[in-house]
């Protein structure tokens, strides 16, 4: 996976920017968001994989998130930190909070 372009702000202080991956320029997304008590530098990082042919293969062991739009960018299921809690959907081009 290789990251692609700037980060784009979905709101919320969320911004994600496209991973590609063999042939796919959108193959997955990176996210950074804040953290909730500003620990950690303030930020947290994370990922997806999108569920398109290529990507399910080269991952067979990652979960896969779903593409319902790309334009505006829509994905299910939702994107929760581990670390942090952060918890919310990209609907519509923007970050939802849950």
């Amino acid at each position: 996976m290789e990251d692609v372009g700037d980060y784009i702000d979905i709101g919320h202080g969320v911004g994600i920017r496209f991973m590609s991956y063999r042939g796919h320029e959108r193959a997955g997304i990176t996210e950074r968001h804040p953290t909730p008590d500003g620990s950690d530098g303030g930020v947290h990082f994370g990922g997806v994989l999108f569920d398109l042919p290529g990507v399910a293969e080269g991952y067979p062991s990652s979960a896969l998130w779903t593409v319902e739009s790309f334009d505006p960018l829509t994905l299910s299921p939702s994107l929760l930190c581990p670390q942090c809690g952060h918890h919310g959907w990209v609907k519509d081009g923007k970050w939802v909070p849950a």
